[in-house]
């Protein structure tokens, strides 16, 4: 779980294979569920702006939603072979970093989802 950059909501990932946003002073949920993956939901974030989060599941993708409408942005950041436990937007919000259960670390750009460079390996 996460807060928006003005520490008035929070993001949170469940086993139910959900995220959901929560006002932090009334502690009621904001919209509806996000919902899409097909494993638990791991690892959730803010981007920078507020406006959109990135979850990462047991379905070994991460995803990227409009936190407005709810609705997913782009395609599934699919390559990781483990499950995606880390997620998180870079300070400019083009790209993600994500996590995994694979042992590897990877960079993707948020416009085309592409993966940029190489795996980050050496965990073990």
């Amino acid at each position: 779980m996460n807060f928006s950059p003005d520490g008035k909501k929070i993001v949170t990932g469940s086993e139910d294979k959900t995220a959901k946003i929560w006002d932090v002073e009334t502690g009621n949920q904001l919209g509806n569920d996000f919902k899409g993956h097909t494993g638990y939901v791991f690892s959730v974030n803010f981007s920078p702006d507020g406006k959109k989060i990135v979850t990462g599941s047991g379905d070994c993708t991460a995803k990227i939603w409009d936190v407005e409408t709810g609705n997913q942005l782009g395609n599934d950041f699919k390559g990781h072979t483990g499950y995606v436990f880390s997620v998180n937007f870079s300070p400019d919000g083009k790209k993600i970093v994500t996590g995994s259960g694979d042992c590897t670390a990877k960079i993707w750009d948020v416009e085309t989802g592409n993966q940029l460079g190489n795996d980050f390996k050496g965990h073990t």
